[in-house]
Formats: structure tokens, sequence, C-alpha cells
């Protein structure tokens, strides 16, 4: 009730900012000529305008991802208060997000993550393996808070939706490269063919690449394995990155019926950036010096950044993504519109060898490793979505269903203290099985690990009702969802040598709600009041069930575009409360698990501001604040919070007046801070110091000459650097139970591109 009442007096306090409606008056004349554009976003499942929308949400056109170098979901992070995206260890294609305080970043299939993931509007079941490019992005919406209704399950802490190009009928060619150091070389051509009658078609393909950031200084070192990993070799360099992707969009525009199809396809060659050896867990320092301290330890514990690893046991992975999806909307009236959403998507990642100890040992002429893994896992989803979307004067609603289902596949055997003879690898699945010998007593390769398949099913049907007036608006909405989810565990903790193989079933169900009052001071600026709720699926992990996660979400906030449309303010405070706390840990005996915290309380306030002041000079600036508390879990005691407290990022682009050519040159520059954040749910205060990631503020910049007329095209030329102070700050730590690891952000990267439009 307290702070219910908090956000009730937050509403009457509105009314003190009323001198804003005087100022916001005066925008209704229109925008002038240096005035802020629109940026379209469906947030409420319809293309409406960012500022009508009574949801915190950021939006990116494709300029603005051009010019912020955004090409993924790993990108996102400096642009997006309250919003960081870290590179983890463990595989080189997951990044982990913590959006309000909620994260993402789960490797395994049986758990999912609280963040929706969107291509198109097609949900992505697995966070797993969202750092590919893709070839042909037109924008990018992030929705912040629990979109439980119109988005569903898994969306506590928000959701993030890419949205590629569509065709325009019309012939155009566009070409991009870009050179850049560590052997940088990017390609990329879109091509619009015109309409053929009522078909048609644009196709995109993107190629990236780089040599790595980290040098490994034992590269080669081969391990023969058993299907299905097959024979590995540790990498020449770690970050190294090796994509190919390609796009296709198909329109068929029958006037009252629109299809589109789009497809999507990556395939990634790349090395995780390098796990370094930090320090170690006082409970194995007695014992560490008989293997690191040995003359086979080529680089000892160091908290400062490395260029250079021995990590004898780390290989490059490949990842292979294709999506597909046919979106058919009729208009059965000019008032009432029915759309079909037909998804299938697959995921083939091959982590291969992952020397998560951060070094290269040897005991008695044998490679050795006090803990490490190889991972190969595979996944399949259907989805179907059917909407009723009507709009009849004042009043607008969406009628909905949802089925998605997800097959997949995980073995991932863990090996602790474990000596690699020169044979043929079987992983141990017990005492007496596979090849490799363990000297530290452990029973077998699976102790830590898993070898598991998964079918998740879920079902929903869902309505959304607005009334919009000339000064107000209420809207208001409700879900139903229905899971299903099935663990087959062959090998995982005391399975099979003890326990035998089994199969594990868990289902749920769940209502949601959200209601939003808007009171409209005029069409370029309001305020409103959001209540909202979601949930994050329960399931089962490793044969123990956990219970879905719940949150309830209460936001004010202001969106107004003001002095003439040349001043954007948008503003929202939030509370939330969370109940059954899913956060994932590791340890080098249970392996990964969930770490529920009865409860938690997220608090706080997220500023975006764009301005601009005279034509060509624009500024942006957006800062998040975020408090959050976990209560302690009730065997393992306290459980920390991972996201930062402060974000912040500041912008600005100055585009200088024409040439007689018309081209014309443009400089931005763009900062990030964060703020200092744990990075080890499971609070230790002994390797606290090593797991605490310091607070940072990168810098990116970027000189354009725009416009250039060449050979009757118009070229585009960019200088550009990222990082511009060459920090080199640890990204990602985490506490094994006996090494303490990182990963260390990626050092400066400059280059020049080059742009062609025909």
């Amino acid at each position: 009730m307290r702070n219910l009442r908090s956000i009730l007096l937050g509403c009457v306090a509105c009314t003190a900012f009323h001198p804003l409606a005087a100022i916001a008056q005066d925008t209704q004349a229109g925008a002038s000529e240096r005035g802020l554009g629109d940026i379209v976003v469906t947030a409420r499942r319809v293309e409406e305008n960012l500022q009508s929308v009574p949801v915190a949400v950021t939006g990116f056109n494709s300029e603005m991802l051009q010019n912020l170098n955004i090409a993924n979901f790993g990108d996102l992070g400096a642009a997006v208060p309250n919003l960081d995206v870290q590179r983890q260890f463990g595989s080189a294609s997951a990044p982990q997000f913590y959006l309000r305080g909620v994260s993402t970043g789960s490797l395994k299939f049986e758990t999912d993550a609280g963040i929706g993931l969107y291509i198109d509007g097609v949900y992505l079941g697995r966070p797993a393996g969202t750092a590919f490019d893709l070839a042909d992005i037109e924008r990018v919406e992030v929705l912040r808070g629990p979109q439980g209704t119109l988005f569903g399950r898994n969306s506590t802490g928000g959701a993030i939706n890419f949205i590629t190009a569509a065709p325009s009928g019309e012939l155009k060619v566009k070409v991009e490269g870009t050179i850049g150091n560590f052997d940088r070389y990017k390609g990329r051509i879109s091509v619009d063919l015109p309409a053929f009658g009522p078909l048609s078609v644009r196709l995109s393909y993107l190629h990236d690449q780089n040599r790595g950031y980290v040098k490994n200084l034992t590269p080669g070192r081969t391990y023969n394995f058993t299907a299905p990993f097959g024979t590995v070799k540790s990498a020449k360099d770690f970050g190294r990155e090796n994509t190919d992707a390609f796009a296709a969009a198909a329109r068929l525009d029958l006037d009252a019926l629109k299809i589109d199809y789009k497809f999507d396809y990556t395939d990634k060659r790349s090395t995780q950036l390098g796990q370094q050896l930090l320090g170690f867990d006082p409970s194995f320092a007695a014992t560490a010096p008989a293997f690191y301290g040995s003359p086979s330890l080529v680089v000892g514990p160091s908290t400062k950044r490395q260029k250079a690893l021995a990590l004898d046991f780390t290989t490059p992975s490949r990842l292979k993504i294709q999506g597909h999806s046919l979106t058919a909307a009729y208009d059965i009236s000019d008032q009432v519109t029915v759309k079909s959403i037909t998804a299938y998507r697959k995921l083939d990642e091959f982590v291969g060898g992952n020397d998560i100890d951060g070094g290269a040992l040897v005991v008695g002429g044998l490679p050795f490793t006090p803990i490490s893994s190889i991972e190969d896992r595979h996944q399949k989803q259907w989805s179907q979505e059917l909407q009723l979307l009507g709009n009849m004067g004042q009043i607008e609603w969406v009628v909905g269903g949802f089925w998605f289902r997800e097959t997949g596949t995980d073995n991932n055997p863990v090996f602790i203290g474990a000596l690699f003879p020169p044979v043929t690898l079987d992983p141990s699945r017990g005492p007496g099985t596979g090849t490799t010998a363990n000297i530290f007593g452990v029973p077998s390769d699976y102790l830590a690990g898993s070898d598991a398949s998964v079918r998740n099913r879920s079902l929903a049907g869902y309505a959304h009702l607005s009334w919009k007036s000339d000064d107000f608006e209420l809207a208001g909405g409700i879900r139903y969802s229905k899971d299903n989810r099935r663990e087959m565990l062959r090998a995982a903790g005391l399975r099979p040598f003890v326990l035998p193989a089994e199969t594990f079933n868990a289902s749920g169900d769940h209502w949601d709600f959200d209601a939003t009052a808007t009171y409209i001071i005029n069409p370029d600026a309001r305020f409103y009041a959001r209540f909202a709720t979601g949930y994050l699926s329960g399931g089962i992990v490793g044969g123990i069930p956990f219970k879905a996660e719940t949150v309830r979400s209460y936001e004010i906030g202001f969106k107004g575009d003001l002095i003439d449309q040349t001043l954007r303010v948008n503003a929202a405070a939030f509370h939330t409360d969370r109940r059954n706390v899913q956060t994932l840990a590791f340890t080098a005996t249970a392996g990964t698990f969930i770490l529920s915290a009865p409860k938690a309380e997220e608090s706080g306030f997220e500023l975006e501001l764009t301005a601009v002041p005279t034509e060509g000079l624009t500024f942006n600036t957006s800062f998040g604040y975020v408090h959050s508390k976990l209560s302690d879990n009730p065997t393992l005691g306290p459980v920390n919070s991972l996201s930062p407290k402060y974000t912040m990022n500041v912008g600005g682009q100055y585009d200088a007046p024409h040439f007689a050519n018309d081209s014309y040159l443009s400089f931005r520059i763009d900062g990030a801070f964060k703020d200092k954040r744990l990075s080890d749910p499971v609070r230790n205060s002994a390797t606290a110091n090593l797991t605490t990631l310091p607070s940072r503020f990168d810098i990116n910049a970027r000189l354009s000459l725009v416009d250039l007329p060449l050979a009757g095209t118009k070229a585009r030329v960019s200088a550009w650097v990222q990082n511009l102070t060459n920090n080199q700050e640890l990204e990602f730590a985490r506490n094994l139970s006996t090494s303490v690891i990182g990963v260390f952000q990626v050092p400066r990267t400059y280059g020049i591109d080059v742009g062609f439009q025909f």
C-alpha cells in the first residue's frame, strides 16, 4: 500500500508540471524545419508514433542505427536507459542483458529469460545465440517494464524487437564496406527489385570479420572426441569473428490482402573474448599451487587485462541461425483487419571447448583442466499468432491467440580435475566409463554438466482495448497463458550411474493484466499512469522444479515534444514487485542451477532528452536509475543484484551546411556510462573484490562526408572509433568455487566506412 500511495501521490504531483502544458501548447502549430522527426514503434502491436504510446519505449530508425553502429541485440546497451549488455563467458554468441534490474543470459534450454527478444514480432525462444548480425535492419524498439498482455510470458523486464526492412517495389541498390584495425573487414549489399505486378522483393547480404583482440599462447592443441563433438583445436585468437548473413523479404500486395515473407540466415564462426584468471577462491587456494604454480602455467593470475592468454581448450565455435516468418493481413472492412503471423526458427551451435579455468596446465605430461567444458546444442521452434484488430471511432482493440512449440537438445559435459589422455575422448557418465581420467575424484563428467532434451509448449489468448478522446485515453488488456514443459535428462549430477535417466514434466498457467490512463495535454504532450503484470515461466532444470516468477509494476510517465518540436522529453518513474525471482548461478560441483529469491523490489527513474537547438545540431541524453533489493535465498543466503544502479548516455551530432555539390560533413560523438556492479549472484565477501565490475565511461565518435556525388550515385564516407579512450575494464566475472575468472571489454577499434546508393 505504501508503494501504491507513492505512485498516486506522484500522479498528483504531476500537476506541479502544469507550466509544461503552456510550453507544449506552442507546439500545436507543427514542427519547424529543424524539428524532431517521428519514430514508428509497434509497442501495442500496431504501428504508432513513439510519442503517442503510453509506454516507456526507446525507438531507433535506420539512420540512428547507422550512426550508433547498432547491428545486433548486443549493441544496444550503450543507448537505452537502465539497459546493460555484457559479453559473458560460456558462448561467443550469448550476451547477458539487464533491463530495469531483470536479467537474461541463461544458456540452459530448461530456463527462459525475463526480457523478450523478437525479430519482426516473432519471439526468440532462446536468448543464447542472439549476438548475431542481421543483414538488413530497418528499426529497433526497446520496451521497458512488463509487457505481459501483448507480448506474453517472459517479458517481465521488457521486450526488444528488431524489425527488418520490407521491399519498396522500386529498383534500389545500397552497398557498404568497412575496413578497420584488428583486420576488420565488413561488406553489405541490399537490392530492392522492381515490383512485378503485386509482388516486390528485397535481398541483402552481409559479411563481417576480424582477427580477434587477445592472442592465444597455446594455439592449435588438438583433442579428438566421440560424437557429437568430434575433433576440436584451440583457437589462435580470442574475440575473432567471421560472419555471413543473408536476408530476403517478399511482399504480395493484393489491396485488401497483404502477405509478407521474411527470411534471415546467419552463419557465425567465432571465439570467446577469452577467460582470464583473476585469482582463486580461498577454499581452493591451498590446492591451487599444486597445479597453477607449476611451470606449465604460462600466464599467472592478474586483475589487469592481458594481451595474450594461454587457453589450450578454448576452441572456435560455430553458430547457424535461420528464421522464416509469414505475415498475412486481410482487411475485412475499413475498421477490421485479421492478421496471421506464422514462424519457424532454428538454432544450431557447436560451442566447442571452453577453457573455464583460465589456464593451460599439464600434469604428468598430459593436458589437465581444473574445470572446462564442451558443448553441442540444437533448437527448433514453431509459433503461430492470430490477431483481430479493430478501429471504430474512438475505440481501438486487438484480440489474439498465440501458440508456441520448442524442442532442443544440449550435450554439455563439464570436466573437473580431468586429464586428457592421447586417445579419442569419451566423456565419463559414471565410474568406470569414458576415457577421461579424473584426479579430483569427481565420478562423472556430467556431475556439473548435463545431456538433456527439452520440449516446451505455450498457448495463450489475449485482448486489449483503448478508448481515446481529445483529452484522455484509457487502455487495458488481459491475457491467459498455459505452459507445458518437459525435460528429458540422460546425464546430469548423479545420473545415470546412481539415479536413472528420467523424463520430468511441469505445467502452469497465469493471468496477466494491464491498465493505463493518459491525460493528453495536446497532441504533442501527455502524462500517463500504468499498472502491468507479467511472469517468467517456471519449469524443471536438472530434475528440480522451480516456480514461475511473477511481477507487478507501477509506472508514471511524461512524453512531450516541446518548443516547436525541437525538444523531446520522455520520463518515467517505476516500482516493481517480483516473487519467486529466478537467478541462474554456477558452481563447480552443482553446475548451473536456479538461485531463487522469494521476492525482489526494483524502483527507478528514466529520462530521455533530444534537442535540436538550431538547424543541423542535435543533442541527446538519457539517464537511468534502478535500485534493486533481493531477499535472501533460504539455503545460500544473500543474492546479489547484478544490474548497475546508474546508466547514462550523452551524444551530439552536427551536420554542417551543404557544399555546392549538396554534400555535407557530419560529426557525431557519444558517451556511455554505467555504474560499478556485481557480477556474481552468489555473495562471497572473500572474492567480491575480484567479481565487482568497475564503473566506466566509453566514448564513440564518427566523422562522415554524406551525399557525395560520385559517378551518378551518392556516396557516404565515415571515419569512426569505438572506445576512443581505450578503456580496458573487466566486463564479466565469476567465482567458480575454484578459480575466479573474468572477461575484459573490447579495446579501442577504429576504421573507415564507405557506402553507395544507386
